[in-house]
């Protein structure tokens, strides 16, 4: 996909040079169209009324605004080219693993910090920072639940597949939304503010609505009276007066709205633009029409709903200017029209506007994943959802954030009720990363998208893991303890949810060996009795052993390593059996601890 970012880049590149020799004879119309239209003028001035004269200094001018008008429109082409070169840019950045710079989403990490924590889902080189495109606040969020949170409904897995699935194929499609996202500066909580405003009951009476008509035609019987001489003009001070004390008694509702809303009126613009993008995608996947039905609902739809709310709170900003404000009230009762307006929109649209937002971030959150389909075609494959008991079969399996020259792919079939797999192997051997690898895409196939192998098939599940466990002397807990504690939270988990799919990795390390080895085995024949399914990686071949005893339910498999002219060589390919070779000696003496 590089390749085809690269020609994309050339293409904007090109049409930007293009643009840039436009800019320059559009420079010089306007140059040379002012000067006529001066020296034309001062001409006419000179020569005692030549019509012609002034026709011709009149095409200047109008040959000057024309050219104004076509540098407007340029000016938002060049500021689109620039954007849309921005995502290609970034698009080929993470086409190569260059994705480092781009938000990692921290703050998304106590949604469920067990999950994020153990398989590095937010941070530096996370998979968030990876997958995730969404380009509004509310959308980042969702994307980052849908990471880690999962479902079990597989009609709704198989909806997301489709949805993924035809965005993948819309290249352009993909560019001009996030191109329109590029810009978006959200505060954090416009949303927020708008539905609160929402769900308040109107600001004006029915009175005020029948004002503003009837103050504009008084005043202008009494100017006409004025002007006929029936009144004096002084008259005219009354409705002046009478206009700035309606207006006052509601400048500080007026004041609010506009600190509230009218700041955003940019953002809501934005908004529209990119929910237009969506609305007129015309897409074929159910889950995709869904969203574009929630656009247009109401009498107008979003599109229209949000240009009209934006050119509102657009018109609050006549109010910065002092001399305009003052004139326009005198005349129009601007302040009140302005409520006026807004209880209306209000009122057309407050069932709505909550339905076009979440659509929105529904939208928003699919964008990673497809982006992620379409930027690894070749790497990957849409599983297939099964409604079983647990089933997890899978080959050429790799996690999706290593580079594919350097992934290991490997396979794996295990499933039934209760089962348990045990992963043995060496330091290094490639334990811990088979498990990320596993959870990994596993999220991955429960959001719809598609996944680092060749074949998967799997049952949906919820995830438990105990793997980065950490002690707090703030809460006097030690690491055991705290282990402990996620242990006994993970069985009533699965006591509370029978579908879980439980993650451990070396536990009971703040203990001793014959305690490790004798809790492991309880440990692990309680989830049996709990009827749960276990992957456990450790190094203590005993609990290997356990296969012995359930032959049915216990899976051994492990990585090895070989020693070659006093090298260690990891092949990272998952085994049969119980690993039996150690590394931690030889690794000691080559970097000196040990001789």
């Amino acid at each position: 996909m590089k390749d085809l970012y690269q020609e994309r880049i050339f293409q904007i590149e090109t049409k930007q040079g293009r643009l840039r020799k436009l800019f320059n004879l559009i420079y010089a119309i306007r140059l040379f169209s002012f000067i006529g239209f001066v020296a034309f003028l001062v001409w006419f001035s000179v020569s005692q009324d030549n019509f012609y004269l002034a026709c011709v200094s009149c095409f200047f001018l109008l040959f000057f605004l024309v050219a104004i008008k076509v540098d407007t429109v340029l000016i938002l082409k060049q500021k689109d080219l620039n954007s849309r070169l921005k995502v290609n840019l970034s698009e080929v950045q993470f086409s190569t693993f260059s994705f480092q710079s781009f938000g990692e989403g921290r703050e998304f990490i106590n949604l469920n910090s067990a999950l994020a924590n153990d398989f590095d889902l937010f941070g530096e080189s996370s998979l968030y920072q990876y997958l995730n495109r969404s380009i509004t606040k509310s959308g980042r969020e969702k994307f980052a639940h849908r990471l880690l949170t999962q479902g079990n409904d597989i009609s709704q897995i198989v909806r997301y597949q489709s949805a993924i699935a035809e965005l993948a194929e819309r290249p352009e499609q993909l560019e001009e939304y996030q191109s329109l996202g590029i810009d978006i500066c959200e505060e954090g909580d416009e949303q927020e503010r708008l539905l609160n405003w929402l769900s308040e009951s109107g600001s004006c009476g029915r009175w005020t609505h029948n004002l503003l008509y009837i103050y504009p035609v008084t005043l202008l019987l009494f100017i006409v009276a004025s002007a006929l001489g029936i009144f004096s003009s002084a008259v005219l001070l009354f409705p002046v007066f009478y206009s700035f004390w309606v207006t006052s008694r509601k400048v500080r509702i007026v004041n609010r709205v506009h600190d509230e809303l009218g700041r955003n009126a940019k953002l809501f613009g934005q908004f529209e633009k990119i929910i237009a993008v969506v609305e007129n995608g015309e897409f074929e996947s159910e889950f995709l029409q869904q969203i574009t039905e929630k656009f247009k609902k109401g009498d107008k739809g979003a599109v229209s709903s949000l240009n009209q709310l934006y050119r509102i709170l657009e018109w609050f900003d006549y109010r910065y200017n002092m001399v305009v404000s003052v004139l326009l009230n005198t005349l129009v009762l601007y302040d009140l029209w302005l409520l006026v307006r807004l209880d209306r929109w209000r009122n057309e649209n407050r069932e709505f506007v909550a339905g076009y937002f979440k659509a929105l971030s529904e939208f928003d959150a699919l964008i990673g994943f497809s982006r992620f389909a379409m930027n690894n075609r070749d790497n990957v494959v849409y599983p297939e959802v099964v409604d079983e008991d647990f089933i997890f079969e899978t080959s050429q399996m790799g996690h999706p954030l290593i580079i594919p020259e350097s992934r290991v792919n490997n396979d794996i079939v295990f499933g039934g009720k209760p089962c348990v797999l045990v992963i043995t192997g060496a330091n290094m051997a490639g334990k811990s990363t088979f498990l990320r690898t596993m959870v990994v895409n596993l999220i991955l196939a429960m959001n719809g998208a598609p996944v680092c192998a060749r074949y998967f098939r799997f049952s949906p599940c919820a995830i438990l893991s105990s793997i980065n466990i950490r002690d707090s002397l703030s809460q006097r807990a030690s690491y055991f303890y705290a282990e402990l504690l996620r242990i006994r939270e993970i069985i009533d988990s699965v006591e509370r949810m029978p579908r879980t799919f439980v993650v451990l990795d070396e536990i009971l390390r703040g203990t001793n060996t014959k305690d490790k080895q004798t809790g492991s085995l309880g440990l692990l024949e309680k989830f049996i009795g709990l009827n749960a399914v276990v992957v456990i990686a450790t190094h203590d071949l005993v609990i290997g052993e356990l296969e012995n005893k359930y032959p049915d339910i216990v899976l051994n498999r492990c990585f090895e390593v070989e020693l070659e002219d006093d090298e260690l060589v990891f092949d990272y390919k998952l085994k049969h059996g119980i690993s039996k070779k150690i590394n931690a000696s030889v690794l000691m003496r080559k970097i000196g601890i040990i001789d």
